[in-house]
């Protein structure tokens, strides 16, 4: 695939192509989970204080890593992004939109069983999750910025210096 107009916009100076922040958005609603955990390790006194606040058992915290993992497949695969890829990368990049779509449904799944679960109480981190998911299923489905970014990633075309 060969760069069209327009998309310098997703180039460094160096020719490096940039992460769109839809697509860091989108990660950390997926990941949110792992970055609970990852916040409650720096306390030191109780390090399950701050999951208890988000999940009100292990279960639901287990199932929102499990939900994060494809999404933590494609920031592995961000991860990646040097100026000479690995062979993997352009291949992975071409199921990277897939992947990001089962953590959607998935997430979706865990939402509505927590809302169920809780049906007549509102809470306003749970409005802000669901709005956060209705975004992000906008996102997925009508950006053309992510939809262009894992072209050009899987294409591995964009390495032009220039």
């Amino acid at each position: 695939m060969q760069l069209q107009f327009g998309d310098e916009r997703y180039l460094t100076n160096d020719g490096q192509l940039r992460t769109p922040l839809a697509l860091v958005f989108v990660l950390a609603l997926f990941l949110r989970g792992y970055l609970a955990w990852i916040i409650s390790l720096t306390f030191r006194e109780d390090r399950s204080r701050l999951l208890q606040f988000f999940y009100s058992n292990t279960e639901q915290f287990v199932l929102t890593l499990s939900v994060g993992l494809p999404a933590l497949a494609v920031l592995v695969m961000l991860t990646q992004m040097k100026a000479k890829l690995p062979k993997w990368v352009p291949k992975f990049a071409r199921i990277a939109p897939w992947l990001l779509w089962a953590s959607w449904i998935a997430d979706g799944v865990l939402l509505a069983s927590l809302v169920a679960s809780n049906w007549p109480h509102f809470a306003f981190a749970k409005a802000f999750i669901i709005f956060a998911w209705l975004v992000a299923f906008w996102l997925l489905l009508y950006s053309r910025h992510l939809r262009r970014f894992f072209q050009l990633l899987a294409s591995d075309r964009h390495n032009v210096k220039g």
